[in-house]
Parts: C-alpha cells; structure tokens; sequence
C-alpha cells in the first residue's frame, strides 16, 4: 500500500513537471500572452490573489454554493434510486425518463427560466441541483440493481422486511456508489456554479472573477482563477474519499456488533 501510495505521488510529480515544461515551451514559442500566459506569469497572479480577501470571499462563496447543490442533489437522489428500485412497478418509468430528460437540458436553458423566478443566488443552487440529481440518481440505481440481481435467490429463500434491506444491507453495499458519485458530482458542482456565476453575473464567486478577468483581457488571470477552482475541487475529492472509508468502516463495525 505505501509503496502504491509512493509511485502514484511520483507519477504526479512527474506529470505535474511534463506538463510546467511543456507549457512554458508552448508559451515561449507562441510568444503571445493573450493567447498562451507563461506558467510564471499565472503562478505570479496566482500569489497576488491569494494575499486579497477577494480571492477567499469568491471561493467561500462558490464552495458553498457548490455544497449547497450537491448536499440537496444526494437528499433527492438517494430515495428516489430506492424507490426506482424496491418499487419498480411505479416509479421506476417515470423516474427514468425525467432523470433522463433533466440531463438533456442545457444548464444555460435552467439558467434563463429560473432567473424568471429566483435570485440569481438561488438560481446558481437550483441549476446545480438539476444537473446533478439525475446524475447522482443514475449511479445509485445502477449500483442497486447489481446488488438486487446479486442478492435476490438469497433474499427470496430468507425474506427480510424492504426497510431492513433498504437500510441495513444495501446502503453498506453503496459504498462503491457513493465514492464514484461523490468523486464525480463534486467536481461537476464547482464546475456548474462557476458556470452559472458567470451567466447570472453574480457579484461574487470564482465565476465573476473569470468574467472580470476575461473582460481585462487578462489571460493569466483567467488561468489563475481555473486553476484555484480545480484545487478546490481536488480538495474536496481527497476530503470525500476520508469521509467515506470512515462512515461505512462505522456502519460496517456498528453492524458487527449487532451481529
């Protein structure tokens, strides 16, 4: 496992200096700023912005609007997946099609309807939520039909009441669900607030900081603020991973004892 855990930081360091090198190379031979900032220039904006409240006020505000979106997105996705699952007859169709539906749409469409309606703060939450439920939704129920093909002869010789299989067997079984819905809704969060920041115009957060950097035509700038985005991401991608292996390790202990 550490000499897993070695290789896999010196893959990341290596690839990290690839990419330095080969990113100054290209700027050096593009010669143009606008077009491709030197990586100096951008870890130069970089220091600039994080000695500025400015910079902490925008990622507070993206992160918890971000949060926000996600944390409601797992409340709807997960009972909607069990019931598309223990009540298939019912809901499973319509669940479905809407889920496949919501993520036809552009997050531009939700963006302009819901401004009709709702605060442009609002809006940002609401886009995120519509984008990502679906998502959230469609990986829970693959996860859950897997185990109900697995599981099923045996819970038909031993019948067990649906909430104890709801609660006490499938949801220690989502782990693996969770981690790749977490991994993959969070990163999309930041990604859809950013987006709807910048659309709604709102007056804070990394999305008008984009904005204002792109109206300056500040290229560096630009990079700068992305790159603090995918850290925060990336942050929150090592924090969600923490939090699962110790969540299902109680779960999986406290399910011992009872035993």
């Amino acid at each position: 496992m550490n000499h897993s855990s070695s290789r896999h930081r010196i893959d990341a360091l290596y690839f990290v200096l690839g990419a330095f090198v080969f990113w100054q190379v290209v700027s050096i031979v593009v010669a143009n700023p606008l077009i491709i900032p030197s990586p100096l220039a951008v870890a130069w904006q970089m220091i600039v912005q994080i000695q500025t409240i400015e910079m902490w006020q925008a990622c507070a505000s993206t992160m918890l609007r971000a949060l926000i979106a996600l944390f409601f997105s797992f409340i709807f996705a997960l009972p909607l997946s069990f019931l598309a699952t223990f009540y298939s007859r019912i809901f499973r169709y319509p669940l479905d099609r809407i889920s496949a539906l919501m993520q036809t749409v552009p997050n531009v469409c939700y963006i302009i309807m819901l401004l009709f309606w709702t605060s442009r703060n609002i809006t940002v939450i609401l886009t995120g939520i519509f984008l990502l439920c679906p998502m959230i939704y469609r990986i829970f129920v693959e996860q859950l039909d897997t185990i109900m093909e697995t599981w099923h002869p045996i819970w038909k010789l031993y019948p067990q009441p649906k909430r104890v299989l709801m609660v006490s067997i499938c949801i220690p079984m989502l782990k693996s669900a969770f981690a790749a819905a977490l991994k993959s809704a969070s990163s999309m969060a930041f990604k859809v607030c950013v987006t709807s920041e910048i659309l709604t115009g709102l007056a804070s957060g990394i999305g008008r900081n984009i904005q204002m950097a792109r109206l300056d035509l500040n290229a560096a700038g630009v990079l700068a603020w992305s790159i603090w985005l995918v850290l925060l991401a990336w942050g929150f991608e090592k924090l969600w991973s923490f939090c699962i292996r110790g969540f299902f390790t109680k779960t999986r202990n406290a399910h011992n004892c009872e035993k």
